[in-house]
């Protein structure tokens, strides 16, 4: 078990946001029910679904005494609906689960028999359509951060499932999910998290099935200010970290915020049609919130967006976004 083992009686929590889910839940929630490890209790928290998941979950209630509902009249989104589900929690652990997808009866046995310590997250691989490439071992954070992030392109890899979390650490530091944010909402959860914690452990186990869907694979065009602010929260970890960080992370943060920054543009200007007060609005806040080592540590290319809009040239800049994005 390692170092510090979980009591019997401080369960699980798995939270199941759901929204629509009618066409996948049965699939679900029986994945779960029939665990190897019984010692949990499962939070349905129904974000004000109009097909039929409401009246599928109620009848779980009726077979299993762990499952227990959470009706959300009105929907407000996956980031306030996952808040609820912590809000009823009872369990030591908190597991997250979303309703499209499911999990292999050892999924939860493979947590507990790898449980080292409340400041140790433990983190399994994901089948989506093949398993990760992840490299399994413990990490320290403060002294292994670059093998960490970079060898497991930890920072792709943040949505909440198939990881193991403290409910104190999330209760007692007041970690939630931005309810203003739409896109990246459970990155900057997992970036807050592990402010608070030593070590991360990568289990050698892919038992999460992440299935494809049309909600799952939308390409829906989100708006300029939760890309803003998931940029921020890129640019907060850097900050934080700045100590470890040598080339090679330094490179691949940057990367990966740049990847944010292009989205905030193609998605949050042009894919909004904004207009020419509003595009320059924006694309001013993020030329104003980037520094050298945006420049430094890229290539070409985004060297060339950063000088378009460190300058200020704007009007090319959109130019060249659009004429790329054909």
């Amino acid at each position: 078990m390692g170092e510090d083992t979980l009591e019997h009686n401080a369960y699980i929590s798995v939270i199941i946001p759901v929204y629509n889910s009618a066409d996948s839940l049965h699939q679900c929630i029986d994945s779960i029910l029939g665990q190897n490890y019984e010692d949990f209790e499962l939070l349905l928290v129904n974000d004000g679904s109009v097909d039929h998941s409401l009246e599928i979950m109620n009848s779980f209630t009726e077979k299993d005494q762990r499952v227990k509902v959470i009706n959300k009249i009105k929907n407000s989104g996956v980031s306030d609906t996952r808040n609820t589900g912590v809000s009823h929690a009872k369990g030591k652990i908190i597991c997250f689960i979303d309703s499209d997808d499911w999990v292999e009866k050892n999924y939860l046995q493979v947590f507990i028999d790898n449980y080292i310590s409340p400041d140790t997250l433990l983190l399994q691989n994901i089948i989506r359509g093949k398993a990760r490439d992840l490299h399994y071992k413990t990490y320290q954070v403060e002294t292994d951060f670059t093998e960490l992030f970079v060898r497991n392109n930890l920072l792709y890899f943040g949505a909440p499932y198939a990881k193991f979390f403290e409910r104190e650490i999330i209760t007692g530091n007041r970690i939630t999910f931005n309810r203003e944010v739409s896109y990246g909402e459970d990155l900057m959860f997992f970036l807050e998290y592990l402010k608070h914690i030593k070590n991360v452990k990568i289990i050698d186990a892919a038992l999460y099935h992440y299935e494809f869907t049309e909600s799952s694979l939308s390409r829906s065009k989100h708006s300029f200010e939760p890309l803003f602010k998931l940029h921020t929260a890129i640019k907060d970890f850097i900050f934080l970290h700045k100590q470890q960080s040598g080339k090679e992370i330094k490179k691949y943060v940057y990367q990966v915020d740049w990847d944010i920054i292009e989205s905030s543009i193609d998605q949050g200007i042009i894919g909004k049609n904004l207009n020419r007060e509003e595009a320059h609005k924006n694309l001013s806040r993020l030329a104003s919130s980037i520094n050298i080592n945006y420049f430094l540590y890229t290539g070409f290319y985004r060297k060339a967006l950063f000088l378009l809009l460190k300058t200020r040239q704007f009007h090319f800049l959109l130019k060249l976004k659009r004429n790329l994005n054909k």
